[in-house]
């Protein structure tokens, strides 16, 4: 008969054990407690015997194979080994730099794959060191991943160069911690939803907490110690309740919102099937607006949500329209409404208001209130947001400044999610590329794209965005061939998850054509520009400082293909885009002056190129500074024009 409790799968395949365990003995005392804690998990009552991918859910995660602890003193160790990995249904890899340079542990990884067709049953959890360090310049030594885990196996059953992306919790106090590390290996031994694990580990706790205040009440009358102690834990275990009701409340308002939202289609007159995202999200909008106006906490978390939505499908004026329209709420709400103006503040600077922009940020941080030691996500978000606005008027010095402080603030803090750290890696590397600082710049790209790909994989839009920063820093660097393989990936990639008409394909597209012109690529380089221009165009409906940058750069070409009249043409347009989208004189205006000038030498129109070129220095100069390394680049150009 078989053992009800014994690990086993779908397809009928019985297990000796859950998991085994490989790491370095210099990270034995963390696989022995991991060990422990397993093995000493009980599953929620009313999750035991869910059925999920890997089978029938059992009431522990037991037994669990940490290799000499379960092998006899006169075993083959290499045999024992080979077979306890056949018998088990998972492999936890415990990964550290130790790990990662340990021939057992790479073999153990590989012999797992092997024998389980890949890597879909192998976890890992990160004790130390960085994931990828291999591919971050100055960290190669500090990788945590052993090579068999970071990439698959081929046909041939040897590794090949294509990445696995391992699944991996981080035990870390800056990342999951302890707590949600371990729970995220339950998930995966499972097949159980790492929400449900988190939301009964909660209720446990809560309820723990309450047994401890009762308890400890019934004692009082042998020590007023103990009564401190009891209301302590009680008044803890009231605010975890209140919190955890709360929470709940809020999650029902939502759910009901969102069924509310689609019950509103008639399918008398609309077909489901062809009703857009467009339609849900203005439908959403409009509903949070009027229907949730007596529980503004629930109202501004939507709208920030749908914000974001907008923002993200390039659908920028409906952010706008959706926010504003929110924002006596959001003005009320405190603390919790500063995401939401956070997102309006991202959504003038998508517009390119960047006055508008700067001015929101600093009512979302008047939200925050004075303490700095509290919502330190939030506030490094701003410092972020406030740093991509100085990123856009040119402010090389503020604008590092700010990015530095939201590394600070996100690096303090145990809640901040990976993702807003490589955003913050991210910005903080293009503007330093812009500013001359190209190995620094790509210091902090490169350790964004690696936390990016960890994070969300290959296929995602912030890998694509991580791609197209280090193309441009390559780029602005003089290494075009590099640059030209960057965008490439990028641009596969958004193809791939983002709309034709969303403008982060045509930011890509417009460093595409700036590469290729680097290349020499002419015609493929008037391509990606113009398809760039069309892109923004539809994208803003409007005059924009993007639509500019991309017409510079497509000018440039015109000329060199012999069209001075298209490209003064393509130029006069650029400059009405620059003259809408930044409202004020702008450091590309001058920048504009001095490509005209260089068209119109080519022409042979030398007089009016030296007086162009004179009028654009002037501007980078009382716009960025003389002693700023665009403003000498642009006047040394200007000199070889003049000669």
């Amino acid at each position: 008969m078989t053992d009800p409790e014994a690990p086993g799968d779908p397809s009928g395949a019985t297990f000796a054990y859950r998991a085994f365990i490989s790491y370095s003995h210099r990270d034995k005392a963390t696989a022995m407690r991991l060990h422990r804690t397993i093995e000493s998990y009980r599953i929620p009552a009313k999750l035991v015997g869910t059925v999920t991918p890997v089978g029938v859910t059992p009431k522990r995660v037991a037994p669990i194979f940490r290799d000499r602890d379960e092998l006899p003193a006169s075993a083959d160790l290499g045999g024992e080994l080979r077979a306890a990995l056949q018998r088990s249904m998972f492999l936890v890899v415990i990964c550290s730099p130790a790990s990662a340079k340990s021939t057992y542990v790479y073999e153990e990884i590989l012999q797992f794959k092997r024998m389980h067709g890949g890597e879909a049953r192998v976890l890992a959890l990160i004790v130390g060191g960085t994931p990828y360090g291999t591919d971050i310049p100055g960290r190669e030594d500090d990788e945590c991943f052993p090579k068999s885990l970071r990439f698959r196996l081929g046909p041939d059953g040897e590794l090949s160069d294509q990445p696995a992306e391992p699944i991996a919790a981080d035990m870390r106090a800056d990342a999951d911690g302890w707590r949600l590390a371990y729970l995220k290996l339950i998930a995966g031994l499972t097949g159980l939803k790492l929400a449900d694990l988190v939301q009964r580990e909660t209720q446990r706790r809560v309820q723990r907490l309450a047994y401890v205040a009762m308890g400890s009440a019934a004692g009082m009358v042998v020590t007023g110690g103990l009564a401190v102690y009891a209301n302590e834990r009680r008044i803890e275990a009231n605010e975890q309740r209140t919190i955890a009701q709360r929470e709940a409340a809020a999650a029902r308002a939502a759910s009901d919102f969102l069924v509310g939202t689609f019950e509103l289609s008639n399918p008398a007159t609309e077909n489901p099937r062809t009703i857009t995202a467009l339609t849900i999200l203005g439908r959403s909008a409009e509903r949070a607006r009027h229907e949730l106006a007596d529980q503004p906490a629930i109202q501004v978390r939507l709208m920030g949500t749908l914000g974001r939505a907008y923002n993200n499908l390039g659908l920028i004026t409906e952010a706008k329209d959706a926010l504003e329209g929110s924002l006596p709420t959001i003005e009320k709400s405190g603390p919790d409404g500063a995401e939401p103006m956070l997102t309006l503040a991202t959504t003038y600077w998508k517009q390119g208001a960047l006055d508008k922009a700067m001015a929101t940020v600093k009512r979302a941080e008047a939200l925050l209130g004075p303490d700095p030691t509290q919502h330190t996500d939030l506030r490094g978000q701003a410092a972020l947001t406030e740093g991509r606005i100085l990123t856009s008027s040119s402010n090389v010095r503020p604008g590092v400044a700010a990015f530095d402080r939201a590394l600070k603030l996100f690096r303090s803090s145990d809640s901040t999610p990976p993702k807003m750290l490589a955003m913050a890696l991210n910005n903080r590397g293009l503007l330093l590329s812009d500013d001359g600082q190209f190995d620094a710049a790509e210091k902090s790209l490169t350790e964004s794209l690696a936390i990016y790909r960890k994070i969300v994989g290959d296929n995602h839009v912030y890998t694509g965005q991580a791609w197209y920063a280090l193309a441009q820093n390559s780029f602005n660097a003089g290494h075009v061939a590099a640059a030209k393989d960057q965008i490439a990936n990028a641009l596969k990639i958004e193809r791939v998850v983002l709309d034709p008409d969303n403008p982060t394909i045509a930011d890509t597209l417009s460093m595409q054509g700036q590469i290729l012109e680097g290349t020499g690529d002419l015609p493929q380089a008037e391509k990606s520009l113009r398809e760039a221009v069309a892109t923004y165009r539809k994208a803003f409906g409007g005059p924009h400082f993007l639509i500019g940058i991309a017409e510079v750069y497509l000018a440039l070409i015109q000329s060199k293909r012999g069209d001075t009249r298209g490209a003064l043409a393509t130029l006069d347009d650029a400059k009405h885009n620059y003259d809408v989208g930044y409202g004020k004189l702008h450091p590309n205006h001058g920048d504009l002056l001095v490509n005209r000038a260089k068209i119109l030498a080519t022409a042979g129109r030398k007089a009016e190129a030296r007086a162009d070129c004179a009028q654009g220095v002037a501007i980078l100069e009382k716009t960025l500074g003389a002693d700023a390394s665009f403003t000498k680049q642009s006047a040394g150009d200007c000199k070889k024009l003049a000669s």
